[in-house]
């Protein structure tokens, strides 16, 4: 560094000052000026790179006045050296001492500008003043006594001794300053830049108060020669600290309750007391002794009180981190909560490379029916187990939350494409292991959705894709995840679209109900019918269930729409027990989703329907699928409620869900529905007729009944007879039905009865 060069210059100057007479001192002032000119440089360089840092930016602005202000007191220095060859660099005239006192001052109204979170504490800038104000009186003290003892006595140190003790107790109280600063913290700065500036103001103020002592090698030498040289060599070594951290946040350390500067400032007097009463002697050393064992007794109460003070401060400290740690934090897994998590995305959105990274949210398949068969200490157990996988799964930068119940969120600040996806199967597979809770080994899987970055993404925008990636791999099947492009966008957009024509079409009445008979084997005489539900655009046409029924149910119109489906199918049933008595349809199905089972009140609109229309509650079939029912739950609790008011239960496309028996014997099912995949083929296959078979032995020995679904022609239907089954719906025997074509079928069976 060109800085050191000049500082090895001042000192190769000074001591071939020393040593060789015809070199003049004043020479010694020209290394001095060229280090302030290179600080002020050095200083104004790194302003420019402190960036968005506007706290930093201003303080190395403002500091680059400082030695500029030093550079023109040495020229006031160096113009008096050139005149007189005795000047000792110590007693400056009044208008270069102004000089140094203005660039101290500057130094101490820069740190007095920035900002700290204490700042609007009143004690602690009454704190600041007074230690300041003993130690500029303690520096004045002694640099009075040491100017004027150097002299012999004040008349012979002359008037200008008083700018030398004020700018010396000025030095001390800049340094002071700097001292305070790496303490407290205040303004955010680098401990380290704030303790290197502190000591080089204590090297100036120390500069001028040796040259008494270096007088005697030579007159016209002073030892400001090269610690001028020093003090902006250690300030460039703060700048140069700047210039490589900026950007970088300070690093946060518990903060220092009490100072010992006030303590030292007063020992140092008291003994420069005694140092004085023990030359003088008599009186004047009794009185000295004495406020010695004063001051020393008043520090020593008050050293005690700090301790006192010390110790709560530090319960209090150790409380407020553990209140800020909960605040972040989720108190049940210990990991970031939403805050945290959407606080920490802004910031790495705001990285200087908004590209590399991803976020991704998980969410637990069927953790519900955990919590409502074992219990919420089971589920807790569970989210402990789940979250400590998830920490296992990712590096230690990355961040794990838990945004709520089952969901967590991934931050992996760096990853993106291959790396990211990488994350994900790790997740999956560390997740297939059985987690133990409670003594109960539970299986459990995730669909997590991922989004990554981009540039001037948005945290919440980047949030929504992440959801939107998650529903994705829901729809896809459990245990799945999914990358967020945009296809599921466009998916995104048409679902809205349709969820918007639903809401209208339940408003205009678009939708129309059809009806799929139930036959008897092997006669195919109608017991009963089952509803369906079809929706008609005005402007697009037919629409099929399994397009709009999933949408239904993710937007809750599902519930509106199943009300109305089972009130029309009520309404139609009791219409064609008026009009044909005993010929009618003995029994109305209606198919009912997972959503409207756990809606509060499901079965009070049940009853009311039932009573609104007078239809006979056990003619009625609640038609469900395995799925909706295997959680257990509030599901399960409403069908019990139903079978209360006398409604039948079917379980719907038996086999093709979790197929789990001991259903049967938790469900209150009177009829299984078998699926439509087990009799394809049945009549060629052996497989699908070993399949029916033990269906049917477990329909009988149950006390079930069983109904074959999607038969389609009659060497299934006699097959399924043949193997024991008696009641089977398809299009062998009839497509589903709109309300004038029953009508039409039963006027028929009625002429021909």
């Amino acid at each position: 560094m060109a800085m050191a060069g000049v500082l090895a210059i001042s000192v190769g100057l000074f001591l071939l000052t020393v040593y060789v007479p015809a070199v003049p001192p004043w020479v010694n002032w020209l290394p001095s000026m060229a280090s302030c000119l290179m600080l002020a440089r050095a200083s104004w360089r790194t302003a420019k790179v402190c960036g968005r840092d506007r706290v930093a930016r201003r303080l190395w602005r403002d500091l680059t006045v400082v030695p500029l202000l030093v550079m023109l007191g040495v020229v006031g220095d160096l113009r008096r050296a050139v005149v007189d060859p005795t000047f000792d660099g110590v007693t400056h005239d009044i208008p270069t001492a102004v000089l140094y006192g203005l660039s101290i001052l500057s130094l101490i109204w820069m740190l007095v500008r920035l900002p700290t979170a204490q700042r609007r504490e009143i004690n602690h800038t009454a704190r600041f003043a007074l230690d300041a104000a003993t130690v500029g009186i303690t520096t004045g003290i002694f640099a009075w006594y040491a100017i004027t003892h150097a002299f012999g006595s004040v008349e012979a140190a002359g008037p200008n001794v008083v700018p030398m003790v004020v700018l010396a107790a000025l030095g001390l109280c800049g340094s002071l300053a700097f001292v305070k600063v790496s303490m407290i913290g205040m303004g955010g700065l680098d401990r380290v830049i704030t303790r290197l500036l502190a000591l080089a103001a204590a090297v100036g103020a120390a500069g001028g108060g040796l040259t008494p002592l270096i007088f005697d090698l030579r007159p016209g030498l002073s030892s400001s020669h090269v610690t001028i040289s020093a003090t902006m060599l250690v300030a460039a070594f703060a700048a140069d600290r700047q210039r490589r951290i900026a950007g970088v946040p300070p690093e946060v350390r518990p903060r220092r309750r009490s100072s010992l500067v006030p303590y030292v400032a007063v020992a140092a007097t008291d003994g420069l007391l005694l140092f004085v009463g023990t030359a003088a002697g008599g009186i004047f050393l009794v009185v000295a002794i004495a406020a010695v064992l004063l001051t020393a007794l008043v520090a020593l109460r008050q050293v005690h009180a700090l301790l006192e003070n010390d110790r709560l401060l530090r319960r209090v400290d150790a409380g407020q981190a553990q209140l800020a740690h909960r605040a972040n934090h989720d108190h049940l897994t210990d990991l970031a909560n939403r805050t945290l998590f959407e606080q920490r995305t802004r910031e790495a959105l705001a990285g200087s490379d908004r590209r590399a990274m991803s976020l991704a949210l998980i969410d637990l398949d069927d953790f519900k029916a955990i919590n409502d068969r074992l219990g919420h200490a089971v589920g807790d157990a569970l989210l402990v187990v789940v979250a400590a996988r998830l920490r296992e799964c990712v590096r230690g930068d990355d961040l794990v939350a838990r945004l709520g119940g089952d969901e967590f969120g991934l931050l992996l600040d760096g990853l993106r494409g291959t790396e990211a996806t990488e994350v994900l199967d790790r997740i999956t597979e560390a997740l297939r292991r059985p987690v133990h809770a409670l003594g109960y080994d539970l299986l459990v899987s995730a669909s997590v959705g991922l989004a990554e970055g981009w540039a001037d993404a948005e945290p919440q925008e980047l949030l929504r894709r992440a959801d939107l990636a998650m529903y994705a791999a829901k729809e896809r099947g459990k245990g799945r995840h999914a990358v967020y492009d945009a296809e599921l966008e466009k998916h995104q957009a048409a679902d809205a679209e349709l969820g918007a024509a639903l809401r209208t079409a339940l408003d205009n009445d678009e939708f129309t109900l059809v009806y799929q008979p139930i036959v008897r084997l092997p006669d195919g005489h109608w017991t009963g019918m089952e509803t369906l539900v079809r929706w008609h655009r005005p402007d697009r046409g037919f629409v099929g269930p399994d397009t709009f029924i999933p949408i239904a149910e993710r937007t809750g119109l599902i519930v509106p729409l199943g009300d109305w489906i089972l009130r029309t199918a009520l309404r139609q049933a009791a219409e064609w027990d008026r009009t044909y008595g005993a010929a009618a349809p003995r029994e109305i199905g209606i198919n009912v989703s997972a959503r409207q089972l756990r809606e509060p009140g499901f079965a009070g609109d049940v009853k009311e329907a039932l009573a609104e229309t007078g239809f006979d509650p056990e003619r009625v079939v609640v038609e469900v699928t395995e799925t909706a029912v295997f959680d257990g739950g509030v599901a399960l609790d409403t069908l019990q409620n139903l079978v209360g008011l006398g409604v039948k239960v079917a379980l719907d496309d038996f086999g093709t869900g979790h197929s789990s028996l001991g259903l049967l014997r938790t469900c209150p099912a009177d009829t299984l529905k078998v699926d439509k995949s087990f009799v394809d083929g049945i009549g060629g296959r052996s497989e699908e007729a070993v399949i029916a078979t033990a269906m049917i032995q477990i329909t009988n020995g149950l006390h079930l009944q069983a109904v074959a679904e999607g038969v389609e022609t009659a060497e299934q239907a006699e097959t399924l007879y043949r193997l024991g089954y008696r009641f089977a719906q398809g299009y062998h025997f009839s497509r589903p039905l709109s309300p004038q074509q029953v009508a039409s079928h039963l006027d028929g069976a009625t002429v021909a009865a």
